[in-house]
């Protein structure tokens, strides 16, 4: 998977989030997104998801999950 960055805006609707953020101009050489307005927090939340249903390891296997249910 590669992830070109385009274009940065100092604001711009994020396509993930749909907030008015800094944002950067992305495209997923697979498709996943193409040529959408990105915040940094959701340019990693959707390498991530796309790591995932590609089927590789997350970038970081190496830590451990957080129980968030207390």
């Amino acid at each position: 998977m590669n992830v070109t960055i385009t274009q940065y805006h100092s604001t711009e609707t994020c396509t993930w989030c749909e907030k008015n953020k800094e944002c950067v101009t992305t495209n997923f050489d697979d498709g996943f997104i193409g040529k959408a307005p990105l915040c940094w927090s959701c340019l990693q939340k959707a390498i991530k998801v796309r790591s995932r249903q590609a089927g590789s390891h997350p970038a970081e296997s190496g830590t451990k999950p957080v129980n968030k249910s207390n």
